[in-house]
């Protein structure tokens, strides 16, 4: 089956079919109905990579996540999902897991493929040039996760700085200066710096000194956070609050906690961040940074679209609120 032979039997040309499967919203949805029963009927498989290499135009967009364990960035994948459907595209999906090396080879890879446009889950520190290339080369670009200071780059984000002095600055309203900090690999990523950063500015400015030994950087999951907690726990004077900069981190530290013969938050407060679901059914419920992650996911897919149907060259910039959510794994320190 072919799509003349579709067109002969539905009695329309060749372009209406192919009009029919590739933008379904610019046939009516009678004549389109029709055509695509046609299809079902004779089991025709529409075949993609021809027609892309015929317009010289893919019909794919790459996303780009450090990890996709967890539920945080599978949330912002969902909604990516569900717009990329709705306008009739094919998702490749990439895990650079943390990786500079890696995200750079997962890039080549899109770009052999002739994406029409990648959106990235931030993006290594240095990386600026690599998307600069990609828009040189026409290929349409998104960051999630930041705000950029670049005003060239699309980007849907939060600012991660704040979301992160925000935390910090409410275990400080609680009394508490020993506060412990277990982060990703903010040497790598940019918006896990500005966590750092942010953290490190809400102790200034309440003349709280710093302390290396109180920060612990690991990798993102639950065992890691367990292992960073006991790190802290086993230091001469121990923190008496810690700010987790994910969820996970904060849940195993949560478990590393209790191991102790500790109590949250009698004995040290606990924030996360992410606002995953899982945070709120902890013991106790956990407070944290609430991140919009399908809100993200969908509004950068709608300016990459946009980008790539209008050929929209000026960077579309939307900063999202994140929200700390307060729940019961924080008290004043007595």
């Amino acid at each position: 089956m072919t799509m003349s032979r579709i067109a002969k039997i539905a009695g329309v040309s060749v372009a209406t079919v192919s009009r029919a499967l590739n933008y379904p919203e610019k046939v009516r949805p009678e004549l389109r109905n029709r055509i695509l029963e046609i299809a079902r009927q004779y089991n025709y498989v529409y075949h993609a990579a021809a027609a892309d290499l015929k317009r010289q135009k893919s019909n794919a967009i790459g996303v780009l996540f450090p990890t996709t364990i967890g539920p945080l960035f599978a949330e912002t994948l969902m909604a990516i999902q569900e717009k990329i459907q709705e306008h009739h595209m094919a998702l490749i999906v990439g895990n650079t897991m943390y990786s500079k090396a890696e995200e750079a080879r997962l890039v080549k890879q899109f770009q052999e493929r002739r994406v029409a446009g990648i959106i990235f889950t931030g993006y290594g520190l240095g990386q600026e040039n690599l998307i600069r290339n990609l828009m040189r080369q026409n290929i349409f670009c998104v960051v999630t996760y930041e705000n950029l200071e670049d005003t060239d780059i699309n980007y849907v984000g939060f600012d991660n700085f704040k979301a992160a002095y925000d935390a910090t600055n409410y275990l400080i309203s609680l009394r508490h200066k020993r506060i412990g900090l277990i982060i990703g690999p903010y040497r790598k990523m940019g918006r896990l710096l500005k966590r750092f950063k942010g953290y490190q500015q809400a102790l200034k400015d309440h003349g709280i000194q710093f302390d290396a030994a109180l920060v612990v950087s690991t990798e993102p999951g639950l065992l890691e956070g367990k292992q960073a907690m006991r790190q802290l726990l086993h230091l001469p004077e121990p923190p008496s609050a810690v700010f987790a900069v994910s969820d996970h981190l904060a849940i195993g530290a949560l478990s590393s906690i209790k191991q102790a013969g500790f109590q949250v938050p009698g004995d040290i407060s606990l924030i996360g961040f992410d606002g995953v679901e899982l945070a709120a059914y902890c013991d106790p419920p956990l407070t944290t940074v609430r991140v919009p992650a399908r809100d993200m996911g969908r509004l950068a897919t709608e300016v990459l679209m946009k980008s790539i149907n209008n050929g929209v060259k000026r960077a579309m910039q939307y900063c999202l609120d994140a929200d700390l959510i307060i729940r019961k794994s924080c008290s004043e320190l007595k």
